[in-house]
């Protein structure tokens, strides 16, 4: 069996974890400084923040309200799978608030008032809806629905209060 001495062993072992450790094959230290936590994990969305959209100029206090917020063009403004949040009140108040708590982001949101409660929005033979529907940034198009590009806000990260006014034809 090969005897190494003591004080010898020691020797070359300082020489050589210098050497090693340059090349990426030494163990880790267990004394190292611990590393920062990143502020978002790689991964995972960034923590959610509160969107407050307030919905004006109803024309009756009928029916309910049906609020969706949409990522993409998919399924805008009436499309609740392919919404990311979607939300149905019965109309109360004048004034309608709905809180939604999504990541920072861009988005499009559309409010439709089905003043008799069928879950989807009436039009006459034309396809002229019979009831209210708006957008966030509230377009007004004359003679076909709000796009979903003329409906994209910015929530930031400190979240955003929107007011969606209400059309009818």
């Amino acid at each position: 069996m090969f005897r190494i001495p003591a004080g010898r062993l020691l020797a070359t072992l300082f020489a050589v974890l210098p050497i090693l450790a340059d090349s990426g094959c030494a163990p880790e230290s267990t004394s190292a400084a611990p590393q920062p936590t990143p502020a978002v994990p790689s991964g995972e969305q960034a923590a959610a923040v509160k969107l407050t959209i307030q919905v004006t100029d109803l024309r009756s206090r009928d029916g309910q309200l049906i609020f969706g917020v949409f990522k993409t063009k998919a399924g805008f403004p009436s499309d609740e799978s392919k919404s990311v949040n979607w939300q149905v009140t019965q109309i109360d108040t004048d004034t309608i608030v709905f809180v939604a708590q999504l990541p920072p982001g861009e988005y499009g949101a559309s409010v439709l008032h089905d003043e008799n409660n069928s879950n989807t929005m009436d039009t006459n033979l034309l396809g002229i809806p019979k009831e209210g529907y708006g957008v966030t940034n509230n377009p007004k198009p004359r003679f076909r629905s709000a796009t979903f590009k003329e409906s994209i806000f910015t929530l930031p990260a400190e979240g955003a209060e929107l007011t969606i006014s209400m059309q009818y034809f």
